[in-house]
C-alpha cells in the first residue's frame, strides 16, 4: 500500500510561467524510507509542499494515507497534516522560548489523534524520544530551544515529528547544517526511530552521502516532466 501517491502532478508558481513540476508521478509505500534527491530548483521543495498540503494541487492528484490532499480545503489540510504527518524542516522551526520537551509536545496540542496514540504521560514519551535520539532528557529537556546546539535542535525537531506516531515523516534538507559525523549519527538514529514507529519516511536532499540510510533513492530527474 502506498502511503504517499503523486499522480500527474503539475505546478506553476504564480510569479512564473514555467512549470517547476509537470506530470510528476511518485509513490512511497508504508514502512518505506525514500530519499528524493535533486539540485536546487528541481522541484523538491514544491513537491514536499504539495504532499504536506501547504500549497494547492491545481493539476493531478496527491494522496497521503489514502486521502486526496487536493480535495481538502486549506483548513482541513492543516488538520490532516497535524494528525497524519511529522515534519522536519531545514531550519528546524523550534519555538525558541519553549523548552525542548514543550517543543516536542507541540503536535499533541493540535492533534487529538496523535495525543491518543501515546500510552502514558506525554512528558514520559517526549523523554523516551529524546533518549532514543541521543539527547539526555534530564539535562536538556527543560532547556530553552535557543540554548541548544544546532545538532541538539535538529534532534528535538525529529522527536517533535515522531511523537504520536504519524503515518508519514517528511524531512526537507534536515542535515544541511551538520558536520559529517553529526549527520551520520543523526541519520542512523532517525532511521531506527522511523522504522520502530512504522512510519513512511520521505526526505529531500542533494547530499549523495545519505544513500545508505534509505530503502530507495529517487532522482528528481526520474519524475516525468520535472523542470529545472
Amino acid at each position: 500500500m502506498s502511503q504517499i501517491s503523486v499522480s500527474d502532478f503539475s505546478f506553476v508558481w504564480p510569479s512564473s510561467t514555467v512549470a517547476v513540476l509537470q506530470n510528476a508521478c511518485f509513490t512511497v509505500d508504508a514502512d518505506e524510507r525514500v530519499l528524493l534527491r535533486g539540485p536546487s530548483g528541481s522541484g523538491k521543495s514544491t513537491l514536499m509542499a504539495a504532499i504536506s498540503g501547504v500549497i494547492d494541487v491545481p493539476i493531478g492528484t496527491v494522496s497521503v494515507s489514502g486521502q486526496d490532499i487536493g480535495a481538502l480545503p486549506a483548513s482541513k489540510r492543516d488538520r490532516f497534516r497535524a494528525d497524519h504527518m511529522g515534519l522536519i524542516f531545514q531550519v528546524f522551526n523550534l519555538v525558541p522560548w519553549l523548552s525542548a520537551v514543550d517543543n516536542i509536545l507541540l503536535p499533541c496540542r493540535y492533534s487529538k489523534r496523535r495525543r491518543a496514540r501515546i500510552a502514558g504521560p506525554l512528558d514520559k514519551e517526549a523523554h523516551r524520544l529524546m533518549a532514543a535520539l541521543g539527547l539526555d532528557p534530564d539535562t536538556l529537556g527543560p532547556s530553552h530551544a535557543s540554548a541548544l546546539s544546532v545538532g541538539q535542535q535538529q534532534r528535538v525537531a525529529a522527536a517533535r515529528a515522531l511523537i504520536g506516531a504519524p503515518d508519514v515523516i517528511l524531512a526537507d534538507e534536515p542535515t544541511s547544517a551538520l558536520d559529517p559525523e553529526t549527520k551520520a549519527s543523526f541519520m542512523q538514529l532517525l532511521s531506527q526511530q522511523v522504522q520502530d514507529s512504522g512510519a513512511a519516511l520521505l526526505m529531500v536532499s542533494h547530499d549523495e552521502g545519505l544513500d545508505r540510510h534509505f530503502d530507495r533513492v529517487v532522482e528528481m530527474s526520474e519524475l516525468s516532466g520535472v523542470g529545472a
